[in-house]
């Protein structure tokens, strides 16, 4: 049980922490309509996967030099998104909702606070929960996924939010670009 309140606390904090996929969510949610961000929310259920798998086998030996070129590659993917949608006309047709599940997919794994919790606290936390690492697992993706999910039914019905939340992906870029190279 105690495994179980663990992801859930974990995954909800995670579900509502400021970053790059919350924003990707909100605006897609507010571009698109409450699907498409419910699609972008789903992001973690194909990314996480190989990243454990990753964390577990490489465990302590991912390279600062990987986790650097990863964040400044996100963080220019996110800029350019984030830019991008500022300067979109409101009236512009749309991207099809279905093109939100794949965003949030390269949003999730452009973002390196992905890899290190899983490299840094996740994989250390599921080894010391042994057979409780499925009900951690559970109740983590149970409340980072639905937490966003909701936040997108939310933010569909609150077009006027997709501006800050272009506006928070091209600013989360640049930090995470800014950080890369250490500055």
């Amino acid at each position: 049980m105690e495994a179980l309140l663990l992801g859930l606390s974990l995954g909800l904090a995670a579900g509502l922490s400021p970053g790059p996929l919350l924003f990707l969510v909100l605006r897609e949610a507010t571009r698109k309509g409450p699907r498409a961000g419910v699609l972008a929310a789903l992001a973690p259920l194909f990314t996480d996967a190989p990243v454990v798998a990753a964390a577990w086998l490489l465990s302590g030996r991912l390279a600062p030099e990987l986790l650097r070129a990863i964040g400044a590659l996100g963080g220019l993917w996110l800029l350019v998104s984030g830019v991008r949608g500022l300067f979109t006309p409101p009236g512009e047709p749309k991207a099809p909702a279905a093109q939100s599940l794949k965003a949030g997919v390269l949003a999730n794994l452009a973002n390196p606070h992905m890899y290190l919790f899983w490299f840094g606290v996740g994989m250390p936390l599921l080894a010391r929960l042994g057979g409780g690492a499925v009900l951690f697992l559970l109740g983590f993706y149970l409340t980072l996924v639905g937490s966003k999910i909701a936040l997108a039914l939310l933010a569909g019905r609150l077009p006027a939010l997709g501006r800050v939340a272009d506006f928070l992906l091209a600013l989360a870029g640049a930090w995470l670009i800014l950080r890369s190279v250490g500055l």
